[in-house]
C-alpha cells in the first residue's frame, strides 16, 4: 500500500511541482460536474405541459401528468385555456434535498400577476406535473354548516350481528374478577 509520503518520490520532479495545481483543477472540474440539473428539467417538463395546454393537446397533456392527475384532462375548459396567456415560470427548486419532487414557482399574467406554485415529480423515470399535489399546496378545508347532526335509528341486519360477534371474539378475554 502506498503512503502519502511515498507519492512525491514516485513522480518526476516537474510533475511534483504541478501536483497542487493539478489537484485544484481536478476539484474544479468535479464540482462543475456535480451541478443539479433536476430543477431545470422540472421547469422544462412544466413548460412542455403548459405548451400542450395552449395547443389544446389532450393526449400531450395526459403524457405530462401523473397517473392520478390524468382524469382531470377530460374536465378541462379547453376554450378558456386556449384564450389565456401562458404562466410565466419564475423558478424551480427541489422540495427536499435528494427528493425527486420539485416546486415550480409561476406568475399568472391573466390574474394580475398572481403567484402560484406547481409540483413536478419523477414518475416511472420521467418528470411529470402533479396537479393533485399542486392543488394540495393551496387547498383550504372548508366545513359546511349543514345544520345539526341527527341520529336515525335503524334495525341491525344479520351481517351487522356477525361483525359484532367477530369483533367480540377478536378481543382478549377479560381478567377474572376475584373476591
Amino acid at each position: 500500500m502506498l503512503r502519502r509520503a511515498q507519492l512525491p518520490a514516485l513522480l518526476p520532479a516537474p510533475l511534483t511541482a504541478l501536483l497542487p495545481a493539478l489537484l485544484t483543477a481536478l476539484l474544479t472540474v468535479l464540482s462543475a460536474c456535480s451541478r443539479d440539473d433536476g430543477p431545470d428539467e422540472a421547469a422544462r417538463a412544466f413548460s412542455a405541459f403548459q405548451a400542450a395546454l395552449q395547443q389544446r393537446d389532450a393526449d400531450g397533456c395526459r403524457e405530462l401528468l401523473t397517473r392520478e392527475s390524468r382524469p382531470v384532462v377530460d374536465e378541462l375548459p379547453w376554450d378558456a385555456i386556449g384564450g389565456r396567456a401562458p404562466l410565466e415560470v419564475l423558478g424551480a427548486e427541489r422540495a427536499r434535498d435528494g427528493a425527486q419532487e420539485y416546486y415550480i414557482d409561476v406568475r399568472d399574467p391573466n390574474e394580475a400577476d398572481a403567484p402560484g406554485r406547481y409540483v413536478v415529480v419523477r414518475e416511472y423515470g420521467r418528470l411529470v406535473v402533479d396537479l393533485v399535489a399542486s392543488a394540495g399546496l393551496t387547498a383550504h378545508a372548508v366545513e359546511a354548516s349543514s345544520g345539526e347532526e341527527t341520529f336515525t335509528p335503524t334495525t341491525l341486519t344479520p351481517a351487522d350481528f356477525d361483525r359484532i360477534r367477530a369483533y367480540e371474539l377478536s378481543q382478549p378475554p377479560s381478567k377474572p374478577r376475584g373476591n
